[in-house]
């Protein structure tokens, strides 16, 4: 099975992406969405991401409709409980863990599971000269669908220097358009504190 993920291309520095993993739970077609109890183990898979205190979420009123259920966390130890849990479980859902690799396979070994498939992101070619700086992209990437602008983030930056707007307030407003939920909102008020 051919697994991808809208949450590969986060950019970063190591000690920023530490901070930031991503858990996507799936119903893939002819494969696991075939038990009479597919949406169910969906949902039990949801609500245990919910128990282990996600910094951000899908919302709840999408997993009743939605194949994929995410949620993303800052820091590994979450992701070693959930790993560890949902082996417990044996619900049959594919799950994909976005983060640094060398993280995510001490994890998976301690925890006694077998990573399937392992994607990796090459970085950007091409014609560069037009993206915005690191320091941006490391938070539009957070939206693997790139629903959050470049311009809102400049946007957000100078409410804040005007005190028109609080750091905590401006980051929960740009995670508003990422209805995935993978939208890392403690990372995106970090790189927002260093932009100012």
């Amino acid at each position: 099975m051919i697994s991808i993920t809208h949450s590969l291309h986060r950019k970063g520095n190591i000690d920023d992406l530490k901070q930031d993993y991503v858990i996507l739970a799936m119903l893939s077609r002819n494969i696991n969405d075939k038990y009479p109890d597919s949406r169910e183990r969906l949902i039990k898979v949801g609500n245990i991401l919910k128990e282990h205190s996600p910094v951000n979420m899908m919302s709840e009123n999408l997993w009743t409709i939605s194949p994929v259920i995410t949620a993303v966390y800052d820091n590994i130890h979450s992701i070693k409980k959930i790993l560890k849990k949902l082996k417990e479980e044996d619900l049959g859902i594919s799950i994909v863990v976005s983060g640094l690799i060398s993280e995510i396979q001490s994890v998976a070994k301690e925890v006694g599971l077998k990573l399937h498939t392992a994607h990796l992101s090459l970085g950007i070619f091409g014609n560069k000269e037009n993206l915005p700086d690191d320091k941006i992209l490391s938070i539009t990437t957070m939206c693997g669908h790139h629903c959050i602008s470049p311009k809102s983030i400049a946007d957000y930056v100078q409410k804040i220097k005007e005190k028109k707007i609080t750091i905590d307030k401006a980051a929960e407003k740009l995670a508003k358009p990422c209805v995935c939920g993978i939208f890392n909102i403690n990372r995106a008020k970090n790189l927002l504190k260093s932009l100012i």
